[in-house]
């Protein structure tokens, strides 16, 4: 192989999971976690933004604005219908339960 050229790391997402959990635990910066490894560290912080993103993403609620003082707030396959007065500790609590 050409020195200075990487090749692309092959592994599964399970595997991936697994070695970004190492990453995590091992306190090192990319580049020197993914040089003792053998991984690209463009991969590895690929790898890294997609399950970043992934876990923000679980935790999304979507808002939308149908009139003044009317709001509907998404959830998954949930819909609540918000208007102007609304208990906010309640709708904190709802919103908690259903992410």
């Amino acid at each position: 192989m050409e020195e200075g050229v990487v090749r692309k790391f092959r592994a599964t997402a399970e595997q991936w999971q697994a070695i970004l959990g190492e990453y995590t635990a091992s306190g090192k910066s990319i580049r020197r976690f993914s040089r003792e490894r053998g991984i690209p560290h463009t991969q590895l912080t690929y790898y890294l933004c997609r399950a970043r993103k992934a876990e923000a993403a679980r935790g999304f609620i979507e808002l939308r604005r149908e009139s003044p003082g009317k709001l509907w707030i998404e959830a998954g396959s949930s819909r609540i219908h918000v208007e102007r007065g609304f208990d906010a500790v309640l709708l904190r609590q709802v919103a908690e339960a259903l992410s």
